[in-house]
């Protein structure tokens, strides 16, 4: 059975389509392989805000912000989202001009994400400034794979295979933080969470229109595919994925 939460983000922004073909036809089939993965991730963030709203310590408040800083402080979000506009060649520039929009954009929102963990911290009082974070391993380090992060490197990767990470993953951003805000009465979080799922829905939405929109070929769908499988496996899946399986089994 399916989460409320779930169910509702389907409804409302998973299946209608705004295009119809190959494109639309291909994310809604390969959507059907999420499903459990994204209940999962509902029934885990449900559990664990749960606890979190019974702690007896704000300790929960500042490891979040401290993790959320290392996966989205200025960092991060310039180094690997940055990068991905590198993945267009000059030739394809004009194809995919919307598509390089859109991530410009999403830079912005990452670096903003940054900041709204560090504000945690500073309203917390867990530091003086935000260039204390710069010191501190627990706000610097990625544990995630680093499937785009080599694009500066090596610009090997597919033009579209943001898109599928954005589709899947940033989908997972939004389930959580709903379920967050289904739970959470501190006002500090709240905060937070309203104002990142805005941008976390729209970059979710930005996956979408790019698969629905450019994934027309069998040769487009396959690097977005590729993509899909990487992060379905067990090696694609973080610590934080792997808590929401479990605690869904319980």
């Amino acid at each position: 059975m399916l989460e409320p939460i779930l169910q509702e983000f389907l409804d409302k922004w998973v299946y209608p389509t705004g295009f119809s073909g190959p494109g639309a036809e291909f994310r809604l089939k390969e959507t059907e392989r999420f499903i459990p993965v994204w209940n999962n991730v509902v029934i885990g963030a449900l559990h664990k805000a749960h606890e979190q709203f019974n702690s007896k310590t704000d300790d929960w408040k500042r490891n979040g912000a401290l993790g959320g800083y290392s996966g989205e402080g200025p960092h991060m979000s310039i180094k690997q989202m940055s990068t991905q506009l590198l993945s267009v060649s000059i030739p394809q520039q004009a194809k995919y001009i919307d598509l390089q929009r859109m991530r410009a954009r999403q830079v912005w929102d990452e670096v903003k994400h940054g900041s709204l963990h560090a504000d945690i911290l500073l309203r917390g009082g867990w530091i003086k400034k935000e260039t204390e974070l710069l010191d501190d391993p627990r706000a610097a380090n990625q544990g995630d794979p680093a499937y785009f992060g080599l694009t500066a490197m090596s610009p090997h990767i597919h033009p579209l295979s943001r898109a599928g990470q954005n589709y899947l993953e940033e989908a997972v951003a939004c389930l959580r933080l709903n379920a967050v805000l289904s739970v959470m009465e501190d006002p500090l979080v709240r905060h937070e969470s309203d104002s990142q799922l805005l941008e976390e829905m729209m970059h979710f939405i930005e996956g979408k229109y790019q698969i629905d929109a450019y994934a027309l070929t069998p040769e487009d769908q396959e690097p977005i595919k590729a993509v899909f499988d990487y992060l379905l496996r067990p090696w694609g899946r973080s610590a934080a994925h792997a808590k929401e399986a479990e605690h869904a089994k319980k």
